[in-house]
């Protein structure tokens, strides 16, 4: 079976994990701590056991996918080779493992944020993404055909790099079926008119997968996800050079950009960081009117306009205790969306 794992090894229909930037919280953090939440958490929870660990969500979920049985397979992708002379131009800026075994019909998601990772089976992360805060989710997926949707969504929008020395797929794959396709390269035929895929979970939790390709043109945050959840959003992301506007003429809805985050891990440990230490992708409705709902979203995207020009993708879904601990976290937003000043590169 392909299923996500807990903190302690069981099956768990999703998890999020954001993993802290180095010397925050206390000063023997070497970048290795995180915090994580599934739907048996009552909040978001600071892990007593590192990333650099075996007996933790990540390592339990990645250990189950690459020793699959010979029926299962798992796709790879990464815009960022452990090689740099293998990255290959117009590929979508994203990250993750699709993984699936049809024997058991069963397959999960991963979505995260880490360049390079993971290489070669290897669970260890980079060590100069050590100093950045990153993001992941995992999600059992209900079925094995809802892997093939996914697949089908990336062969016209996101366009992954895949790294094929890191995954495998099963001889008893179809060659016209989508992970095949995917795994090959084979029948990408990018869309200018980006897609929402609904799915749920295992357990029956409601998702929302938007994507969009490199032809569409428009802002991913601003003129996608936002409209889609008909809402306003705070956005975390990797920015550097030109940011996007926080509003534009194609959108009734606007974003914000965060500045610096803190949480708060009781009795008295304080993570706080600037967004300039972190390479984490999500966004959090802002909620400033009745109507709005507690949706979050966990994405590869950027809110860059460099971004316009590549694929890629968010997953979106209403978890009220996850919503409020990352608005909770946002301690300051940025008054403007401008470049990165050099300024705020000296701050920590």
């Amino acid at each position: 079976m392909m299923e996500a794992k807990n903190q302690q090894g069981k099956p768990v229909d999703w998890w999020f994990i954001y993993k802290t930037p180095e010397h925050t919280g206390n000063p023997k953090n070497q970048g290795f701590d995180f915090l994580y939440y599934d739907p048996d958490c009552s909040a978001l929870e600071l892990s007593p056991t590192g990333l650099d660990q075996n007996n933790q969500a990540l390592s339990h979920t990645l250990a189950d996918i690459f020793n699959a049985p010979e029926s299962g397979g798992y796709i790879v992708y990464n815009d960022e080779h452990i090689d740099p002379e293998k990255n290959k131009s117009g590929k979508g800026h994203c990250k993750g493992i699709l993984a699936f075994d049809k024997a058991s019909n069963s397959a999960l998601y991963l979505l995260h944020s880490t360049p390079r990772f993971p290489s070669d089976r290897e669970f260890t992360l980079p060590d100069d993404e050590m100093i950045y805060g990153q993001t992941f989710i995992c999600i059992t997926l209900p079925d094995y055909q809802t892997a093939n949707h996914i697949a089908q969504q990336m062969l016209s929008q996101q366009n992954p790099q895949i790294l094929t020395e890191s995954s495998r797929i099963p001889p008893s794959l179809q060659e016209d079926e989508p992970l095949s396709q995917l795994f090959h390269g084979n029948g990408v035929s990018e869309s200018e008119t980006p897609s929402k895929l609904p799915f749920r979970s295992q357990g029956g939790k409601e998702f929302l997968l938007t994507a969009k390709s490199r032809k569409w043109g428009k802002d991913f945050w601003l003129d996608l996800v936002s409209p889609a959840l008909q809402c306003d959003l705070v956005v975390e992301t990797w920015r550097r050079g030109a940011v996007t506007p926080l509003q534009d003429n194609d959108s009734k809805e606007y974003d914000e950009d965060v500045l610096t985050l803190e949480f708060k891990i009781p009795p008295s440990i304080n993570y706080e960081w600037h967004y300039t230490k972190d390479h984490a992708k999500w966004a959090v409705a802002l909620k400033n009117s009745t109507s709005s709902l507690p949706w979050v979203c966990i994405a590869d995207m950027n809110r860059m306009v460099s971004q316009e020009k590549r694929g890629g993708g968010s997953l979106c879904f209403q978890e009220p205790r996850l919503w409020q601990a990352l608005k909770n976290a946002e301690e300051k937003l940025h008054p403007l969306a401008q470049p990165v000043s050099a300024q705020d590169l000296n701050l920590s």
